[in-house]
């Protein structure tokens, strides 16, 4: 078995590290399946560790967070399960899918008071049989579930935190910890790890500095 607190390699470039970043949970644990939240660093090989940068016997292997309790609860009784995974598939027969009017898309004006914290939150409607993704206001995302508009059977809302003001690019101190994040790499962070849930978000956010104020 691997040793969780060593690194693949002895050196790493600069450019190899990505240092500073912070997860509140459900994102990834420990070897030993147990979560972890606070600040983390990772490299271009893949590799993620424990520790806002690279801490000689502190820093930890980091993977992708599973709830193991689900897991666990799940396989405890064979039969048990076949008959959840009947009733699911029933239920699922008998989910009243109403027929899902299309709004025009539209998309959430920027405010006064968004520009004095220097973020907004966009909204998205994301399809779960094909990944289709819509941008829309704040009062049509609202109305998600209701009659004549998309049916939240079918899809699934999403709120994102954009950041909009500041720097472009994050400004790193000598040990390579982010000390003011930059709007560009902030949305690009935001994107790719909401993209692990939802794949085709990366293709509708593909612009990081969009709405970008001076």
């Amino acid at each position: 078995m691997a040793n969780e607190y060593k690194r693949s390699r002895v050196y790493y470039t600069k450019a190899q590290i990505q240092n500073g970043l912070i997860t509140s949970g459900k994102e990834w644990m420990f070897t030993d399946n147990v979560e972890y939240i606070g600040q983390y660093h990772r490299y271009t090989t893949g590799e993620v560790f424990s520790q806002a940068s690279w801490t000689e016997g502190k820093s930890r292997e980091l993977i992708p967070y599973v709830d193991m309790l689900s897991i666990i609860t799940a396989s405890t009784d064979e039969i048990g399960m076949n008959a959840k995974v009947n009733f699911e598939y029933d239920s699922i027969k008998n989910l009243d899918i109403k027929p899902s009017s299309i709004p025009n898309v539209g998309r959430e004006l920027i405010t006064d008071d968004d520009l004095k914290i220097g973020y907004f939150v966009r909204y998205f409607a994301y399809k779960r049989n094909d990944g289709r993704c819509l941008e829309l206001s704040k009062e049509k995302f609202n109305k998600i579930g209701q009659k004549d508009s998309l049916d939240d059977v079918m899809w699934e809302k999403i709120e994102i935190k954009w950041k909009i003001k500041g720097v472009l690019n994050d400004i790193l101190d000598s040990n390579n910890n982010i000390v003011e994040s930059g709007v560009h790499d902030t949305n690009k962070r935001t994107v790719a790890l909401l993209s692990e849930k939802y794949p085709n978000l990366k293709f509708k956010l593909s612009n990081y500095t969009e709405y970008y104020q001076q």
